[in-house]
């Protein structure tokens, strides 16, 4: 297959950087690799613009923006994933063949996500793909799945503090997920751009790099650490009550947190369903632990914040 021309959108956020770094590690794979930005933020990508990106300074609601590109890969951020469908739309208009939507994470799409708010855009989004699909005998889609991300177990986010050793969770420590390192994410990302298209014009890679549940990842934080975490179990119904306050206060990021939290803990939940697609790529994915020991290794050496 010809090499991609690859642009994406939301490469400032965290998994942004990871995926940047990646797509230049495999430089020679592409003809065009570039960020659209807006004037004002170009400046946050003065290092990878310096190494090989191309900077497109546009709104990603403008077809022009997306001219002379066959991929578009969107990492918004929760607060603009209301905006793909737009963006969708504008990238068929400019002749765009393959789309990626902000998924990375679990699969919002069956069980209990259907009636979580959490995932309410991303189901939308997708909703809006399988439709146009039809429509545009050139245009495809892709959706890579990785669970949840190793770096977000060292985050308050999921009720993580490293540095306090405590740990708080509405529901069961018993629930289990679907864990895969930042990096990884990245690979996966770039590697299935230049694999071949699905005849059904839709791919979905689904690549956890493994199972593990809360219990686990509390043992292995305090074994990498030499701590004894102290935990506390909250109700799912808190988190639930929590969010509908911060909806009716107007704070759309609180309000989704909270309902994220609530399924943190929600037995009998399957994040990402096998039969996995790990084996499609070219490389062995980090085990849990050994993601904690080189990111706790690497924050402690200044390499990533």
């Amino acid at each position: 297959m010809a090499s991609p021309s690859v642009i994406l959108i939301g490469a400032s956020g965290w998994l942004g950087n990871y995926v940047s770094l990646e797509f230049l590690r495999n430089r020679s794979s592409f003809t065009r690799l570039a960020i659209l930005t807006e004037e004002h933020k170009r400046h946050k990508f003065a290092d990878v613009e310096a190494k090989g990106f191309e900077l497109i300074i546009g709104s990603y609601t403008d077809a022009a923006s997306f001219k002379g590109f066959d991929t578009v890969i969107s990492l918004l951020g929760n607060l603009v994933m209301k905006d793909q469908p737009a963006i969708i739309d504008a990238a068929i208009a400019a002749g765009v063949t393959e789309f990626y939507p902000s998924e990375y994470g679990s699969d919002g799409h069956q069980g209990e996500f259907l009636s979580n708010g959490y995932w309410r855009e991303k189901q939308r989004t997708v909703a809006h793909l399988r439709a146009v699909v039809p429509q545009h005998a050139s245009f495809n889609y892709s959706v890579v799945m990785t669970g949840h991300f190793v770096e977000f177990a060292l985050m308050p986010l999921f009720g993580v503090d490293i540095a306090k050793h405590t740990f708080e969770l509405y529901g069961s420590p018993g629930r289990a997920g679907e864990w895969t390192s930042a990096r990884d994410a990245a690979k996966y990302i770039v590697q299935s751009t230049l694999l071949p298209k699905s005849e059904s014009r839709e791919r979905w890679f689904r690549v956890p790099g493994g199972l593990y549940t809360w219990r686990e990842v509390i043992a292995t934080l305090e074994k990498v650490q030499g701590v004894k975490y102290t935990c506390t179990y909250l109700s799912q119904q808190e988190a639930v009550d929590k969010a509908e306050a911060c909806r009716k206060a107007g704070d759309v990021d609180g309000e989704l947190a909270f309902l994220l939290k609530k399924n943190l803990g929600e037995l009998g939940v399957v994040g990402v369903p096998q039969p996995w697609d790990n084996e499609v790529f070219g490389f062995e994915p980090e085990g849990f632990e050994q993601a904690v020991r080189r990111i706790l290794e690497e924050r402690s050496e200044g390499l990533q914040e």
